[in-house]
């Protein structure tokens, strides 16, 4: 399944508000209709109760004109994602996990221990040090293609433009 997922707004979704340099906001992801999506929000209405029931959300600031973002990777947001992804039967969903989960792999925070071959396919078993456990993932034996795919999605997901180039190489 392809995502439709746009790049971070310089705008508000709910006041219409335009971000201005260096003003800090929130980004969050919302799973509607099979897919996720992002909405910006600035500080007062994220502020204010919201109806609707985000994904997962992360703090971010609009760069310095003529500088780039910040080359840094939120992973407690990653982690959240994995934790909330857990148990999804969706392919798109389990796909996503498992690029998450091989990213956090190469960036050792999570540890590969083994292959598990059970009913109803292959998992990794992967030990996660920060919590002292280990979970499986569902391995759905994506083609590279299919894996650069969703990394490249992930980045305008996030908006981590750095983030394909570490995750395929």
């Amino acid at each position: 399944m392809e995502w439709k997922i746009g790049k971070g707004n310089r705008d508000c979704v709910a006041c219409n508000k335009g971000f201005s340099e260096e003003e800090e906001y929130y980004s969050a992801i919302f799973d509607e209709q099979g897919g996720f999506i992002r909405k910006d929000f600035c500080i007062p209405c994220w502020s204010n109760p919201k109806s609707e029931v985000f994904f997962s959300f992360w703090k971010t600031k609009v760069p310095k004109q003529g500088k780039h973002a910040q080359k840094f990777l939120n992973t407690d947001v990653l982690l959240d994602m994995v934790s909330k992804l857990e148990g999804s039967m969706e392919a798109h969903q389990r796909n996503l996990r498992y690029v998450l989960v091989l990213y956090l792999i190469r960036k050792k925070v999570f540890k590969f221990k083994s292959l598990s071959r059970e009913e109803g396919g292959e998992h990794l078993v992967i030990y996660f040090p920060r919590e002292d456990r280990e979970f499986k993932v569902y391995n759905p034996s994506l083609k590279v293609e299919e894996i650069e795919s969703i990394t490249a999605e992930m980045n305008q997901l996030l908006n981590y433009p750095y983030l394909e180039h570490e995750a395929t190489s």
